[in-house]
């Protein structure tokens, strides 16, 4: 074999292995752009159950709250009864007849507001207030020149807020005008 036909020879290999190398190139530069699109949905994929477990947590942790809430509003107004029944005895025991029995009752039911004060429960007033339909329930009305109409005038059973939410409507007895 002469040089020229070494070198023809040499060149069409080395044109044959260039275009063999390109190749591998643009099939590994494909490959690359595969492994990089599978890479990113699966970020993607990843970022979005981090995000689903994340919301999760977050509403099962309000619904914990949740539950615990109505489940102390459902202990408390049952509470209130007997607080109700603690008051109306309070409220019928003369002055000069404490006795041991009526010593024990008021303790039974300071304890009952050291109750409702730890778990941020409040009376609310009812009486010389506007009618609020979101705080009072009005059981009657009654015909008054004295007040207002639409101002409470007595106070059937008391109101209760637990923190800002109505506990319990106060039940009450609205003014009106005569007709």
């Amino acid at each position: 074999m002469n040089d020229e036909t070494k070198s023809a020879a040499a060149d069409e290999i080395s044109e044959s292995a260039s275009a063999d190398f390109q190749e591998q190139e643009d099939e590994r530069d494909i490959r690359i752009a595969q492994l990089q699109q599978e890479l990113d949905q699966t970020k993607d994929q990843l970022l979005r159950r981090t995000a689903e477990m994340d919301n999760m947590r977050r509403r099962h942790q309000a619904e914990s709250v949740t539950l615990i809430f109505e489940a102390n509003k459902r202990l408390i107004l049952e509470l209130l009864a007997t607080i109700d029944d603690l008051e109306r005895t309070l409220s019928v025991i003369k002055p000069d007849e404490h006795t041991p029995l009526t010593e024990g009752i008021e303790l039974v039911y300071k304890n009952f507001q050291k109750i409702l004060e730890k778990n941020n429960v409040k009376p609310f007033e009812a009486i010389g207030k506007p009618f609020d339909v979101h705080l009072h329930d009005a059981l009657m009305e009654e015909v008054r020149d004295d007040v207002e109409p639409g101002i409470i005038t007595n106070e059937i059973q008391k109101g209760y807020m637990m923190n800002e939410d109505v506990l319990r409507h106060a039940k009450v007895i609205v003014a009106k005008k005569a007709e």
